[in-house]
Parts: C-alpha cells; structure tokens; sequence
C-alpha cells in the first residue's frame, strides 16, 4: 500500500500564482515554479513596497534519469480524486510517494500538487538546482538552468 509523506526539500510554492514550468532534456526534467515569499506582511499591514516581504522570487528542481512523468490534472480543486488522496496527498505542497504503484528499482516517486496542475514523476534522483532566483518569468527562468 502507498503512503504519501511531505517532501520538504524544496522552497514552498506560492499559491495561486502562474503555472509552473516543466521542460525535459533527454532523460532528465527541470520543473520552475514560483515560490512563496515567507517575509510576506499581507497586504493590509501598512507596510511599503520595499519590505523583503514583496520580493518575488523562483525555485528550479531537476529530475534525473526520469522513467514517467505526467502534467496535468488535478488542480487544487480536484486534488481529493487523485488516487493518492486517500493516502494523504493534499493540494500546494511537495510530496514523496513510498511503496508507489508506480516505483521500478532504484526510482523514487514524486509529487509537487500545484495551485492550477499536478506533477509527477518516477525518477532516480531529485534535487534543487537553485532556491532563490529573482523574479517570477518562470518561461525564462528555466532556460537559464537547462
């Protein structure tokens, strides 16, 4: 039986924000999603543009030696018909799936639940290529690291 626990490597993702980006290169994907600020004031507290908390900024993920991916459905709204939800996958978060139907030898099980998308993916290797790169143009950011 699967059992979903929270990935906590990567920097959280801001929620509601613009789609992530995924581009795969031979058997590795690059994932760039913008991140959520932790210094953020809200925006009724009085405080000026020039707070750390307005910085926007990105984190990039790569996927090494990538046997299945899948982009897609569900979004947060839908996220309680994913399959795993009974296992405990939950909407805007990073997850690592053990004991996955999906799992071959020596690949592991991913799963980051998007505001608007769902990525997945069966891979040897995960790891963060950058935590903090400025600016949220995800499309440019990503080809910076491919």
């Amino acid at each position: 039986m699967s059992h979903v626990i929270p990935w906590k490597a990567p920097p959280f993702m801001m929620t509601g924000t613009p789609f992530p980006v995924i581009r795969i290169f031979g058997d590795s994907l690059i994932v760039a999603y913008v991140c959520h600020n932790p210094q953020f004031p809200g925006w009724d507290s009085g405080a000026t543009v020039e707070h750390p908390g307005f910085d926007v900024y990105s984190a990039v993920l790569r996927f090494e030696r990538v046997a299945w991916h899948h982009f897609g459905a569900p979004n947060h709204h839908s996220i309680p018909t994913h399959p795993l939800y009974a296992d405990g996958l939950r909407s805007h978060g990073f997850w690592e799936v053990l004991d996955s139907p999906r799992e071959v030898s020596g690949l592991h099980h991913w799963i980051a639940t998007f505001h608007e998308q769902t990525l997945e993916v069966v891979a040897e290797s995960a790891h963060i290529v950058t935590d903090r790169h400025e600016g949220e143009d995800t499309q440019n950011i990503i080809t910076q690291y491919a």
